[in-house]
């Protein structure tokens, strides 16, 4: 096991477009991503065999968060590995890592891991197998769901693809204060802006939604094989149009299967949750995929990941659902910096 530098990234990314349990996450790019647009250091594990060949990838970054603690973390999709062997490494390397940063601990979110964590958060995944004919997705929609997609239709809502995300900028403005209202900080433009460098057109997809010809929201996808996943995604409320983010979802779904993607991603939350709930109206399924914390030896008890905060929500976001849209937009930022993903 070894850390990866940006002369082993292109040998990264030829591993992970080869392998079939791949996810967004995973891709090279967001090294630079992080190391571009965050106040955090990537630290890009690969398990390589006796001929240098890559056998498994755990993408972290070294965080020392005023909010979270010192922590090493991987991102969304966890490790990727071939074998037992190839996980077993990145994950020892990953707790060595930890003992040798300082950190007080380390958060695995996802991919092959053993039983040694003291202490695991259930969420889940939610994926839409869209390889079937859009009359199967249909039916497979909640009724109610599909009552909502109809009125939509209806209300001078517009879903539309933007190729050359041309709209990118003004999808942020709306992302950013749907996420105000929701009580969430937002990451920075920067940092959008480092996804769309470093990720690159080719793997994003990006819809927007408009109401009487204003942009109220949309959904950034990240595309990887045959699988799109939902990472960016908001729409504004208006009161005219209750259920555009309805019209939405069910536009992508219709979208993914087209165009013959095998599944879209839903992305991860928790079980029995608000955002789960809605996921669950789409016809999909779950897949349980547990956050594990490794806690060093001496660390002092704290709420590892902020896990404690989201379980509901409480003051804090409460409050920062009543800043103005403005003050959010500029504090949101600098809360984030050091939280790439919360």
């Amino acid at each position: 096991m070894r850390l990866a530098d940006t002369a082993d990234l292109e040998r990264w990314q030829s591993f992970v477009d080869s392998h079939p349990d791949a996810g967004c996450m995973h891709h090279a790019g967001w090294f630079f991503v992080l190391r571009d647009a965050f106040a955090v250091r990537p630290k890009y594990l690969m398990a390589v065999d006796e001929h240098g060949a890559i056998r498994g990838i755990l993408p972290a970054y070294l965080s020392r968060s005023w909010f979270a603690g010192n922590h090493i973390s991987s991102l969304e999709d966890g490790m990727l590995a071939n074998c037992a062997s190839a996980a077993e490494a990145l994950l020892a390397g990953a707790r060595k890592l930890r003992d040798d940063s300082g950190s007080e601990y380390f958060q695995l979110r996802g991919g092959t891991a053993d039983d040694e964590a003291c202490w695991s958060v259930s969420t889940v995944r939610t994926l839409i197998p869209t390889d079937r004919p859009i009359e199967a997705l249909w039916g497979s929609v909640k009724k109610k769901t599909r009552w909502a997609i109809r009125q939509n239709q209806n209300q001078l809502i517009a879903i539309e693809h933007d190729p050359t995300l041309a709209t990118f900028n003004d999808f942020y403005l709306a992302y950013a204060t749907r996420m105000r209202d929701l009580g969430t900080p937002v990451i920075g433009l920067r940092a959008f802006d480092a996804v769309r460098t470093r990720l690159g057109a080719a793997r994003l997809r990006l819809y927007v939604v408009r109401h009487r010809s204003r942009l109220i929201g949309g959904m950034l996808c990240i595309i990887n094989g045959a699988r799109w996943t939902d990472y960016f995604a908001a729409v504004r409320l208006v009161p005219e149009a209750p259920f555009a983010n309805y019209l939405l979802y069910w536009h992508v779904i219709r979208d993914a299967a087209s165009l013959g993607i095998s599944r879209l991603d839903l992305g991860r939350s928790s079980p029995g949750s608000g955002v789960h709930l809605f996921k669950r109206k789409w016809g999909g399924i779950d897949i349980e995929v547990p956050y594990r914390f490794y806690p060093a030896a001496n660390a002092r008890p704290r709420d590892m990941g902020l896990q404690g905060m989201k379980q509901k929500k409480g003051l804090a976001q409460r409050l920062w659902s009543q800043l103005p849209t403005a003050a959010a937009n500029r504090l949101g930022p600098l809360v984030r910096r050091q939280l790439p993903f919360i």
